[in-house]
């Protein structure tokens, strides 16, 4: 009979570098023309110990293209074609909109849509390994007011991202789930343009 340390042995994964962990996510999303998966974000606001749940889905496609489509607890979507940022609120009726033109969104957000370089970006090292995955902790080089670190859990199989934790300056905790991820599906470049509705309340943001 195989002794329980012998089969968890057998059961891990490769050990890796933390190194060719970060290569091996890079080369997943560069190679990845477009992305779509389901989504459960939980942010945790540590003053009060208080969880908020959210889900919808997620798509990124080349170059710069991004959408979250909240569905739970109220529908909200960010969509942003590379140049302009949406946030559409239906339940206020009200859309807020940020020029991107000039600005330089974190890797921390863009990575996923093959943008940006990791190793560049971030001092990175291997928090740990389970049966399915490395986990990954990345500190920011140069100073980002957003937040202070961010967190990867990487699936070993093929370095696709199952879980990001951005953490803030205070603490705070936003993590969020990847589920059924699926690539190279064909995205239409429609899905990430945005005109509101009419009737509905424009306010510019002009950002930092």
């Amino acid at each position: 009979m195989l002794s329980l340390a012998l089969l968890l042995t057998l059961s891990a994964p490769p050990t890796l570098t933390a190194e060719a962990i970060t290569e091996g996510v890079q080369a997943y999303y560069q190679g990845a023309q477009d992305l779509k998966a389901r989504f459960k974000q939980t942010y945790t606001y540590t003053i009060y110990d208080r969880d908020q749940v959210s889900e919808g889905i997620v798509y990124f496609k080349k170059p710069r293209r991004m959408r979250w489509d909240y569905q739970r607890p109220q529908p909200k979507v960010f969509v942003t074609a590379g140049e302009i940022l949406w946030v559409y609120e239906p339940e206020h009726n009200q859309a807020f909109r940020q020029d991107l033109k000039a600005a330089q969104l974190p890797v921390a957000l863009t990575f996923m849509s093959g943008e940006g370089s990791l190793k560049a970006a971030f001092d990175i090292t291997l928090k740990g390994q389970d049966a399915e995955s490395y986990t990954l902790t990345l500190i920011p080089k140069a100073h980002e007011g957003d937040y202070k670190s961010l967190e990867l859990r990487v699936r070993a199989a093929d370095f696709a991202v199952l879980e990001s934790v951005v953490i803030d300056p205070v603490g705070n905790r936003n993590r969020i789930e990847f589920l059924g991820v699926e690539t190279n599906a064909g995205l239409p470049d429609a899905g990430f343009q945005f005109t509101p509705p009419k009737g509905v309340q424009i306010i510019e943001d002009e950002g930092r």
